[in-house]
């Protein structure tokens, strides 16, 4: 009884569904332990026409292109001229056809060719206290919750922004101590934003419901972090032959890593080791939050058809870009915000371009020089060279941070090669040689 009267509480959940900058807010029905959404109101969202037989409770959903049919409590739909078996048949619910929130964007999205994304709408938490003190040489910042609440941070040397997914309504003016010279707090609906000015520290560290922030002395390298572009609902660029980028940077990725903790006996983490979406965002964040000293990300090149004979490896490091080529380069990795709901602009450049005035500007550039070095002498394809662009991706990584266009994937004869597993994992020797040597370079500078 308990139970039952739990999920009455909790239930029903509302969840926005969004397409093409247009979303809506519905409400799901709890059956049999899943949630189900009306179909009429995504069928409007998607501009797909929705037509119910209310006698025989059968669904005809039609765009130009597809046709797909359902009826309730049947497990089959069919689409087009295919019959698809599905987890968890449809509903009939007050006049309506409701479906298995958790098949939407496989079953109705991708069929329909209709990039969906859903996110639940949930009561916005609380945040109690928000305290600073110091411990030793370390300024601690502390938040006090009855649950734990999500946050983010964006740290630089002289500042910090931290955004956190919850209400404060406590004092807005922090007494300042230790490395914290100055504290803002500003209090939204759904989140609290605190910008904080810094001094005397160089890393950070986040550690549950507490920010610490210290002076770090680095010696050696003993964590790099890799990062397979792409991923999961956002496949990155595609070959002519449909190989996908978000499959090749994995694959190269993990050769990469093994490459390195077999040889180099360095700690790796990498962003993702399957097929799933990692917000641009969260990659750098990974990095910052393990306190890595190197961190690079794996991509696959592409352009037009019209230049589809562009072949090479690339690397890049975050700055301004000063050629037509490095901004499209820049453009086409960037359009991933997409994915987190973010539209690339001229105003995330600029954000882009202040953040790559850090310490780690020239070391990223040797970084990769390095890279492009080892390139030239084990590829067999061209080496284009070091160039630099405003990746979003290199956004607020506080290490030397570098991304590589391991090659063309629009390119007909390059993807044939990336679809070899010894090509993948010659890049990823490659790759390996240029981190290798340039650690070597690093830490004899570090302890000069």
């Amino acid at each position: 009884m308990i139970i039952l009267m739990t999920l009455f509480l909790l239930y029903p959940h509302k969840f926005e569904i969004s397409y093409a900058e247009k979303s809506v807010v519905v409400e799901a029905e709890r059956i049999e332990m899943q949630d189900y959404v009306p179909l009429s109101s995504l069928a409007e969202l998607l501009g797909i026409n929705y037509v119910l037989n209310n006698k025989t409770q059968k669904l005809t959903l039609t765009d130009a292109s597809h046709k797909a049919v359902l009826v309730a409590d049947i497990n089959i739909m069919k689409f087009d001229q295919v019959y698809v078996n599905l987890p968890f048949g449809p509903k009939y619910i007050n006049n309506e056809v409701y479906f298995p929130l958790g098949e939407v964007i496989d079953i109705i999205g991708s069929r329909f060719e209709k990039l969906i994304f859903i996110k639940e709408i949930k009561e916005v938490p609380l945040i109690k206290r928000i305290t600073i003190y110091t411990s030793g040489d370390t300024t601690v910042l502390k938040f006090s919750w009855a649950k734990p609440i999500g946050y983010d941070v964006q740290f630089s040397l002289k500042k910090a922004i931290i955004e956190i997914d919850g209400r404060y309504k406590g004092k807005k003016k922090l007494k300042k101590t230790g490395a914290i010279k100055q504290i803002k707090v500003i209090p939204y609906n759904t989140y609290t934003r605190l910008e904080l000015s810094l001094k005397g520290v160089n890393s950070y560290l986040q550690q549950n419901n507490r920010v610490l922030f210290y002076q770090r002395k680095k010696t050696e390298v003993r964590l790099i972090v890799i990062d397979p572009g792409h991923g999961g609902i956002d496949p990155g660029a595609v070959g002519r032959t449909g190989l996908y980028e978000k499959d090749a940077n994995l694959s190269i990725a993990r050769y990469l890593r093994n490459f390195i903790r077999d040889s180099l006996k360095i700690k790796v983490i990498m962003t993702r080791d399957r097929d799933v979406y990692i917000s641009l965002k969260q990659r750098t964040s990974i990095a910052n939050h393990n306190g890595a000293d190197l961190f690079l990300s794996i991509h696959c090149n592409s352009t037009s058809k019209k230049r589809a004979r562009k072949r090479g490896i690339e690397t890049y490091f975050l700055s301004e870009a000063r050629t037509n080529d490095e901004r499209a380069v820049a453009a086409r990795e960037n359009a991933s915000l997409k994915f987190d709901g973010i539209k690339p602009n001229d105003e995330v450049s600029f954000i882009l371009y202040d953040l790559a005035q850090s310490t780690y500007l020239e070391e990223s550039n040797r970084f990769a020089e390095y890279i492009q070095e080892s390139a030239e002498k084990y590829l067999n394809i061209p080496s284009r060279g070091v160039k630099q662009a405003g990746f979003y991706v290199l956004r607020g990584a506080f290490m030397p941070a570098i991304l590589v266009e391991c090659a063309f994937i629009s390119n007909p004869t390059e993807e044939r090669l990336l679809r070899k597993k010894s090509f993948r994992k010659k890049i990823a020797y490659c790759i390996y040689r240029g981190i290798k040597r340039y650690i070597t370079d690093y830490e004899r500078r570090l302890n000069n």
